[in-house]
């Protein structure tokens, strides 16, 4: 009896982290789940992949953000269908599911990272809920910046959301220097880091090569203003492979996405944070 009430303990732990892992972001909409819904979730799917070491199965489940492989051979497939998100028989994921469950700002930094077709199913449910645990973490810490940035600027959350419009102008001068200079967008000599737009942002829909069109020359970054020229590239960036032709459930900029997605409570909590 005793070993019987630990192994649940450790299950109902083991599914908390399993929530967390993927569907923890900054929305309230999982403290809503059924805790024991999930676990009953968990429970199916170490089943279904025929584990028998459960205890060791669910260590494993509890430091899955630290994985660089699939640990438990398919199955973050399992879970990802249970969830609804993914098709495993089609190798496809909901798109809309994953936007109605987890939020914009999470489904934007994923979306092209989800449309990487893989016929191994198990394999691209796997990087699949490995990229949404990273837009967790990320865009989390891309918003805290951006306020950051707008508390040291004065500016408001109004001016802010003015980012989704694409404007070629920056709306708000020097908020997105900001941001690059927090995020270590640049090298010193103003080359990208590319690897940082992509945490802060999410994976590409080009090959990083191709963004290369979007980079100021040399030249040009000697005699423009600073903030006029990294708001270009931004901007060129945006739009070559973040923005979509409508076919998506949310067509807006990244910084919109992550902004505008936030709950009042999570606000304030970044807000004194970042101040």
């Amino acid at each position: 009896m005793i070993f019987r009430v630990a192994s649940q303990a450790v299950l109902l732990i083991a599914a908390a982290y399993c929530i967390q892992m993927v569907s923890s972001a900054a929305t309230t909409k999982v403290e809503e789940r059924d805790v024991e819904s999930d676990a009953e979730i968990l429970r199916k799917c170490l089943h279904e992949v025929g584990s028998k070491d459960v205890v060791g199965e669910l260590q494993k489940v509890a430091r899955y953000s630290k994985w660089t492989s699939e640990e438990i051979p398919c199955f973050t497939r399992c879970l990802a269908s249970m969830k609804r998100w993914f098709d495993a028989d089609e190798s496809k994921w909901n798109k809309q599911q994953i936007a109605d469950d987890l939020g914009a700002d999470m489904f934007n930094y994923c979306r092209y990272e989800l449309d990487r077709y893989n016929e191994d199913s198990c394999e691209f449910a796997y990087t699949g809920l490995r990229c949404l645990k990273q837009a967790e973490l990320y865009t989390l810490e891309t918003y805290k910046n951006i306020l950051s940035c707008a508390t040291e600027l004065n500016v408001t959350m109004k001016e802010l959301q003015k980012y989704a419009a694409f404007p070629t102008k920056e709306v708000v001068p020097c908020l997105f220097q900001c941001l690059a200079e927090k995020m270590d967008f640049y090298t010193p000599t103003y080359e990208w880091n590319f690897d940082k737009w992509v945490k802060a942002f999410g994976p590409t829909r080009q090959d990083p090569t191709a963004s290369n069109v979007c980079k100021v020359s040399s030249e040009q970054i000697n005699k423009r203003d600073k903030c006029e020229w990294m708001y270009e590239e931004y901007n060129c960036l945006e739009r070559l492979n973040y923005n979509t032709d409508g076919s998506y459930p949310m067509e807006t900029t990244t910084l919109s996405a992550v902004i505008t997605s936030k709950k009042p409570d999570a606000v304030e909590a970044a807000v004194k944070e970042a101040s």
